[in-house]
């Protein structure tokens, strides 16, 4: 009867938890992605609008600067 006892002690070894899997997501830093600025487009006539190109290319220069850098955080952050 003992070794009986003895035998089946194996089967009341507690058994171990699975792990629970959470899944989080992470946004950007707040102040990363803003909205572009968008100068307005004064030239009715080609000697105006040729002021305004600087203007334009610099403000599309600025928004693509910040979806470049939102894009490289993406990259460092995502799994291999």
């Amino acid at each position: 009867m003992s070794f009986l006892l003895m035998s089946l002690s194996g089967c009341v070894s507690p058994t171990k938890p699975l792990p629970v899997i959470q899944t989080q997501s992470i946004l950007p830093p707040e102040g990363l992605i803003v909205p572009c600025y968008k100068p307005t487009i004064n030239g009715t006539w080609p000697a105006v609008v040729t002021e305004d190109i600087p203007r334009l290319k610099s403000a599309l220069a600025e928004c693509a600067a910040q979806a470049d850098e939102y894009l490289k955080w993406r990259t460092q952050g995502s799994p291999q």
